[in-house]
């Protein structure tokens, strides 16, 4: 059975670094809406100048794009023995609109991880990757927008994904392995 993640949370909750984990950990792709966008950007496709003008405003990216995005990675081979999500869905729209894509291509989630941290921890974890990174679109109002965003839009997810059975709330105010050590302990109960 493959072994489908979505890592939900706020921004600098540490989804990214333990989606990488996990990828490496299971041998299975990494899929970063956000990698697959400033892919785009720095190819400077259409959809790329499209995508980079909402990005640098914090705004979010259409449904239907990130769907049609979305369903193009999950086509590729290597996403037949699972993958991990992270950045997407990030409201209950695309949530619906994904399990929907899902049942037409015959997928879905085996488990769901919210990672949980403090706002000031992500805000402080935001400011210092804007800096280390020099990322243009981590300004303090950029990234206090996306945090409103995500209490706003992304939050309720975490309902939407409970009454599903299937999600596992991590706390991610802790050290990677600590947090990674968890979500290994959950995964290893995922029926094979």
């Amino acid at each position: 059975m493959p072994l489908n993640i979505l890592l939900l949370g706020p921004q600098g909750a540490g989804k990214g670094t333990q989606a990488k984990r996990i990828a490496a950990e299971y041998g299975i792709p990494h899929v970063a809406s956000g990698e697959i966008l400033r892919r785009e950007m720095a190819a400077g496709t259409d959809l790329g100048k499209r995508v980079e003008e909402i990005y640098d405003r914090g705004d979010l990216v259409s449904d239907d794009l990130m769907i049609d995005l979305i369903r193009k990675r999950l086509e590729q081979p290597d996403t037949e023995s699972g993958f991990v999500l992270d950045g997407f869905p990030r409201t209950t729209v695309q949530a619906e609109a994904l399990d929907s894509m899902f049942s037409d291509i015959g997928r879905s989630f085996s488990i769901v991880f919210a990672l949980q941290i403090p706002d000031e921890v992500a805000f402080e974890r935001l400011r210092r990757r804007a800096e280390l990174e020099g990322r243009a679109d981590d300004t303090d109002e950029a990234i206090q927008r996306r945090l409103d965003n995500y209490h706003r839009e992304t939050e309720p997810l975490i309902e939407y994904y409970r009454a599903r059975g299937n999600l596992v709330p991590v706390q991610g105010n802790r050290t990677e392995n600590q947090v990674f050590g968890e979500i290994q302990s959950a995964l290893e109960q995922v029926p094979a």
